[in-house]
């Protein structure tokens, strides 16, 4: 069965073109490590996922937009190639497996373009395009891009299906991490059992490299050495892990305990970022702004710390200082899909707002069906950060310093669901222990 509809795909990126034409689109080919014959590790081309759902090296696509026709090129493998490869499935193997009009050899490229005659041929600019370049003089290399990313954007019910399924085998590991102790391990531990579990269920890869950050080590947001020692059971570790699924992504981040319990401050800070979370997901519905819901995260992390006299002063000050930004650094989210950190976020003329925290936002736009996004609110205690603040009088007289030495163990707190934007509200994908109560029940169980 087919992976995508290419059809509905192709012509949900015609109708953001300016005229009709033809769509070329090159996939990736493999890639060899410099001075070595070893092959790295093989990732398509994201647009061409969406465009054709093929996933395998060489290929590259057509789309007549005038017949509404879709042409598959296949690399042509020899038979001295196949001894190393494998042999290739036939041409009409290929186009019954991807759903298209037709598959040809890149030897029929150009008896195929001059029979489509097309006026006009779109391609990505920074794609090669020396399969067409017979017909340079009718390519316009500037408007396909943008008009795949607002494709993107919106996801077909095969789509859902499919990132339902990387969300599914991403919890199960998660969950199963969870149960497990790694007291005297490294973060190493908890990476390896992560990414061996979602190979074993089927996913070809991670989405993204992980994250296991202890103790302070998830103050810093894309940590990814992931090797230091899990010597302490009061220390937190934040996992951050998603697995790719036919293509589509998952990003689930979760932060327990290395040992059975939370301690007291670890337990209040994750309990504001929890809290953080659940008002979002509770908000987010058709026609609400993200950055209204940057905010409203804003608003619930910022009583909470007032709440621990972390912050103090007037609450109205407090707000719009954005004093927040200094210890929720980065946006509440992204679009998710093919990549974790998907297309189409900023539609042209949108510009970032310049505040702390809020400027890191992926996405400004209003919410609307069909859109998948990640919810992943956070608390962090960064040194750099904190002297930042102190060094700024305008900012420094809202933050009780030597309270937040108290907290500063904790290093950092995200939560991070996957929700899918329904006409009535929304569908959250992600089902994993969150609540402290439930996270407690299996901690170092098995």
């Amino acid at each position: 069965m087919p992976l995508i509809n290419v059809a509905k795909h192709c012509s949900n990126i015609a109708k953001f073109l300016p005229s009709p034409g033809l769509i070329f689109v090159k996939g990736a080919d493999v890639s060899i490590h410099p001075d070595s014959d070893t092959e790295l590790n093989f990732m398509q081309d994201s647009n061409m996922t969406y465009i054709s759902g093929v996933l395998e090296p060489g290929f590259s696509f057509l789309y007549d937009m005038f017949a509404s026709k879709s042409i598959l090129i296949a690399p042509y493998i020899s038979p001295d190639e196949a001894v190393w490869v494998g042999s290739p499935p036939s041409l009409d193997q290929l186009k019954t497996f991807y759903g298209v009009d037709q598959a040809i050899y890149p030897k029929d490229i150009q008896p195929t373009l001059c029979n489509l005659n097309p006026s006009k041929i779109y391609k990505l600019d920074y794609q090669d395009s020396s399969l067409i370049n017979t017909h340079k003089n009718i390519i316009d290399s500037s408007s396909l891009l943008s008009a795949i990313h607002e494709a993107r954007v919106y996801k077909e019910p095969e789509e859902i299906e499919i990132m339902k399924k990387a969300n599914y085998i991403s919890g199960i590991s998660h969950t199963e991490i969870m149960k497990k102790s790694y007291l005297g391990l490294s973060e190493s531990a908890v990476y390896g059992k992560f990414v061996g579990d979602i190979l074993a269920a089927g996913c070809e890869r991670e989405a993204y490299t992980t994250i296991v950050g202890r103790g302070t080590n998830a103050s810093t947001l894309h940590y990814i050495k992931n090797n230091a020692q899990l010597n302490s059971e009061h220390d937190l570790v934040l996992v951050d892990a998603g697995a790719s699924y036919r293509g589509y992504a998952s990003d689930i981040t979760r932060t327990w305990p290395v040992g059975k319990k939370f301690t007291e401050s670890a337990r209040k800070i994750y309990q504001i970022v929890l809290d953080m979370q659940n008002a979002v997901i509770a908000a987010a519905k058709p026609h609400v702004k993200w950055e209204d819901m940057h905010i409203l995260a804003n608003s619930i992390a910022i009583n909470g710390l007032l709440d621990l006299g972390i912050l103090v002063g007037d609450l109205k000050e407090i707000t719009e200082s954005f004093v927040i930004g200094y210890f929720f650094p980065h946006g509440l989210g992204h679009f998710l899909g093919i990549d974790t950190h998907d297309c189409g976020g900023y539609p042209s003329g949108v510009e970032r707002i310049d505040k702390p925290g809020i400027r890191y936002l992926r996405v400004r736009r209003d919410l609307l069906p069909g859109m998948v996004l990640t919810v992943e609110p956070g608390l962090y205690f960064v040194d750099g950060l904190i002297e930042e603040a102190k060094s700024k009088p305008e900012i420094a007289k809202f933050i009780d310093f030597e309270k937040v030495a108290q907290y500063n163990s904790v290093g950092g707190v995200r939560i991070e669901d996957n929700i899918l934007i329904t006409p009535e509200g929304n569908t959250n994908l992600t089902n994993v222990p969150k609540e402290i109560a439930d996270i407690e029940a299996i901690r170092c169980t098995e």
